[in-house]
């Protein structure tokens, strides 16, 4: 019987602790041979959904090469509704392409593809999950929050920042950002951006004020500036408040010692946007000497599209006299949602917006700037379109990288449930195939 079946054990009664051992192998070895089948096919589907996001990657790069475009002045109005035709299509193609790439019928870029689990192993439970993120204009870009900025009444040059610390919470963990008293925004981002391993958050500064004359001057347009630089006085004859080309000109003549420069508010004459890019403070001292009106002096945001109620600054007949101090804006940016939180003196919390960098709640959500509203139909829409597409370019790469860990393990899964498979049935042929010269001899001695 065992020659002729080329088993040892043809029924329980041959060997009943063999069989129950020999079948439990069996049900392991099929199932590991279907578990290297499942990984081989798991290693498909991240192929396809990574091979998708390769092609997204290069949509969003070519996205980002046409806002670098739009943001050069040499551009007219035409020029960047041309530039806006194509990233509109490229959008469209970006989110035609999250939403039907699918394998065997499960989509795998629209959001839908969660917490679905590779079955990696022959006995229950030996599985790994996957889930992969919506990858549609609407859910990629960059996470955002602005602190706030505001004019600060000056006396001897000294800010009214108290503040000295405030916690951030980012996809990767916890940290306290932690500065000085009084600091600048530049100083703050600084702080910001040592913690950004440990949270996953970068943040930027940059001042941004805006200026104008209640009325016209009876004379020279005189006081101080400084930014980063070294304060230096800025004299201009300005005949009209409708005008301040003058005034522009003499802050451009000196902003390479100030590192302030200033632009016409778009087209109008009236407005001067002063920018410090580094974020450090604009101190505007010693106005007026004469000129006999008013100066109003507006914080704005990071963008410098939006600026506050404005701050009346009065000529000063009698020099020296300190007038405004102007504090810049910190953006803090990240691949994904973050809290900014919990900013303190000491040790005590504060939500007064006079005093600290978080304006008047205690605790700052980010907010999602996504590609999907993106325009370069404008040169400041342009410079925003940049940082947002390389938000939504990290978060495909960490996406795409996610799915390349996951593929090069199941390499190493598949390799090794090979291994146990040829050990399994070894262990198996020793319990249940027949020794054909040991049986052949025993059949020869009964005979």
């Amino acid at each position: 019987e065992q020659l002729s079946s080329g088993k040892r054990i043809n029924s329980a009664a041959d060997d009943a602790a063999g069989l129950s051992i020999s079948t439990r192998m069996e049900s392991n070895i099929r199932g590991l041979n279907m578990a290297i089948k499942n990984a081989a096919d798991s290693q498909s589907l991240i192929d396809t959904a990574e091979g998708a996001m390769d092609e997204q990657t290069n949509i969003l790069q070519r996205m980002r090469e046409l806002a670098v475009q739009s943001s050069n002045a040499t551009n007219s109005a035409a020029d960047r509704m041309a530039l806006q035709d194509e990233v509109s299509q490229l959008r469209t193609e970006l989110d035609r392409i999250a939403s039907t790439t699918s394998w065997a019928g499960d989509n795998l870029l629209n959001g839908e593809f969660l917490s679905k689990n590779f079955q990696i192993g022959a006995m229950a439970s030996e599985n790994v999950s996957l889930s992969i993120s919506n990858q549609s204009s609407a859910n990629l870009g960059v996470h955002r929050f602005d602190t706030s900025s505001l004019v600060m009444a000056m006396s001897n040059s000294t800010t009214t920042k108290t503040v000295t610390d405030f916690d951030i919470l980012g996809k990767n963990g916890a940290a306290e950002a932690t500065f000085a008293a009084g600091s600048s925004a530049k100083a703050v981002a600084a702080a910001v951006n040592q913690d950004s391993s440990a949270t996953g958050v970068i943040a930027s500064a940059v001042t941004k004020a805006r200026i104008s004359l209640a009325a016209d001057p009876v004379s020279s347009v005189v006081f101080n500036l400084n930014g980063g630089g070294t304060a230096t006085a800025i004299t201009a004859s300005v005949v009209s408040n409708s005008d301040l080309t003058a005034l522009k000109d003499a802050i451009n003549a000196v902003s390479g010692t100030t590192q302030v420069e200033a632009v016409f508010d778009g087209n109008d004459k009236s407005a001067l946007i002063l920018t410090e890019a580094d974020g450090d403070d604009i101190l505007i001292e010693n106005f007026g000497n004469g000129a006999a009106t008013d100066l109003n002096v507006q914080a704005g945001n990071f963008d410098g599209d939006t600026f506050a109620t404005a701050v009346t600054v009065a000529s000063h007949a009698t020099l020296p006299a300190n007038d405004a101090l102007v504090s810049g804006t910190v953006r803090m940016e990240s691949s994904l949602a973050f809290t900014v939180s919990d900013q303190e003196v000491g040790a005590t919390n504060t939500n007064t917006a006079a005093t600290g960098y978080l304006g008047t709640t205690a605790s700052n959500d980010s907010t999602l700037t996504a590609v999907s509203s993106l325009s370069v139909g404008t040169a400041s829409g342009a410079q925003s379109a940049i940082s947002v597409i390389d938000g939504a370019l990290a978060r495909v790469n960490e996406v795409r990288s996610e799915l390349g860990a996951l593929s090069n393990r199941l390499d190493y899964t598949m390799s090794n449930l090979g291994n146990i498979v040829i050990n399994t049935e070894s262990s198996k042929s020793r319990i249940q195939d027949a020794d054909f010269a040991k049986v052949t001899g025993d059949l020869t001695k009964s005979q």
